[in-house]
């Protein structure tokens, strides 16, 4: 997507929660923070907390409506982000540490990684994309169970970059 998100976006991501098990996400777009509920969680806190605009979209589906909510660059999350560096979700979905079933993982703690290899996949909507490390170091734990759906900014595993 673009920096700058469009309309079609913020309804193609409206469209892509109706149809998850995910109740809200949170999305960044540069310094545009969008945040999606099936609930009403999202409809009276960020309003009030945030003076920029609020926009309410409807799905089409009756019985499930989402608030968007855009605001100026995100706060600090709510969850306490371990300590040290950490590899991040790079967007919502299922995180899975194995490619298939039964197989090997795509690694575990204590490998040496560089910035291009995968240590697993997010599945969202049926596609797999693979999570790379984004830099070199020596994996620690792991913060994210195998098949455990993960939104944006999610710790998945710590790393040691002076290793």
């Amino acid at each position: 997507m673009a920096e700058q998100p469009t309309w079609q976006d913020l309804l193609d991501l409206v469209a892509q929660l109706n149809e998850s098990n995910f109740e809200s996400a949170s999305v960044s777009y540069g310094n545009i923070s969008v945040q999606l509920s099936n609930s009403d969680a999202f409809a009276a806190a960020p309003a009030a907390a945030v003076a920029a605009p609020v926009a309410a979209v409807a799905a089409p589906a009756p019985a499930a409506a989402a608030s968007v909510v855009a605001e100026a660059p995100a706060a600090a999350p709510a969850a306490a982000k371990p300590a040290g560096e950490t590899i991040d979700a790079p967007m919502i979905g299922t995180f899975y540490r194995r490619p298939a079933p039964g197989t090997p993982e795509f690694a575990q703690p204590g490998d040496r990684v560089e910035a291009d290899t995968t240590i697993g996949i997010i599945e969202i909507m049926k596609l797999m994309n693979p999570i790379a490390a984004g830099k070199a170091g020596v994996l620690g734990e792991f913060l994210v169970s195998d098949a455990e759906p993960v939104e944006f900014g999610t710790p998945l595993v710590i790393i040691n970059t002076n290793a």
